[in-house]
């Protein structure tokens, strides 16, 4: 938070301030509750613009949870953009499924808006496919396939708790702390590996990850853990 408030201290007027809603890319690290009230009045104080990015609603905490900070900054400010994916929580990653929210000070500024993201999407992609669009909508029409999802997000929320939970207890593991993992949220985590341990848990164990670190804790399971585990402690030992 620390250089955050320096940050927004910083910024001029008018300025953007790109965040992340919930389940931080790619530390897992999500501000408090507490945090984003502060955020949002920062923000509102130093007439800045917020671009809230929320890419995993309902894989952090809860539908309603992941929503908070998204939800305080919006009702704080004049103006904000939220970019919307359903890529994670619909497990259509490849469609590009989402949504662009555009909230103007006045009605009058909207046409100027959307001009312009009109403009964006023309150059960028021009006609997306509509049917990973078409499958959210199916899906939030119908008051029983909206509780089935819900209790798939519940469930997959859960199991990479539990693979969390798991990495946690096996506190310092080699030559890194892995306690801290227990308390992030979302796919991601960072692991403070060398470029050198990188290519090792490649060549010797065949797991693969970015070379900054940063694992998907949803390629991992119950049943491979273990083996995760021995490959850090032997290659950071």
């Amino acid at each position: 938070m620390a250089a955050l408030r320096a940050a927004i201290g910083e910024a001029e007027e008018g300025d953007a301030f790109l965040l992340h809603g919930c389940c931080h890319n790619p530390t897992g690290i999500d501000y408090t509750n507490a945090d984003w009230d502060e955020i949002s009045g920062l923000l509102a104080g130093n007439k800045l613009l917020p671009i809230l990015d929320l890419a995993y609603q309902g894989l952090g905490r809860g539908m309603e949870e992941d929503a908070y900070g998204v939800r305080r900054v919006v009702a704080a400010v004049p103006e904000a953009i939220v970019a919307y994916s359903c890529d994670k929580n619909f497990g259509l990653y490849r469609d590009r499924t989402g949504a662009l929210y555009v909230m103007m000070a006045s009605k009058d500024l909207l046409p100027a808006a959307m001009s312009n993201a009109h403009a964006l999407a023309r150059a960028t992609w021009s006609q997306p496919p509509d049917h990973g669009a078409a499958a959210v909508r199916i899906v939030l029409e119908d008051p029983k396939l909206t509780a089935q999802w819900l209790d798939e997000l519940d469930t997959m929320r859960e199991r990479m708790r539990q693979v969390r939970a798991k990495l946690a207890a096996s506190g310092k593991t080699g030559g890194v702390d892995l306690t801290p993992v227990g308390g992030q949220n979302g796919l991601f985590s960072i692991i403070p590996f060398t470029a050198d341990q990188v290519q090792a848990m490649r060549a010797d164990h065949g797991i693969y990850f970015a070379a900054s670190g940063r694992i998907n804790v949803a390629g991992l399971t119950l049943g491979n853990i273990d083996q995760f585990i021995a490959a850090v402690a032997k290659v950071t030992g």
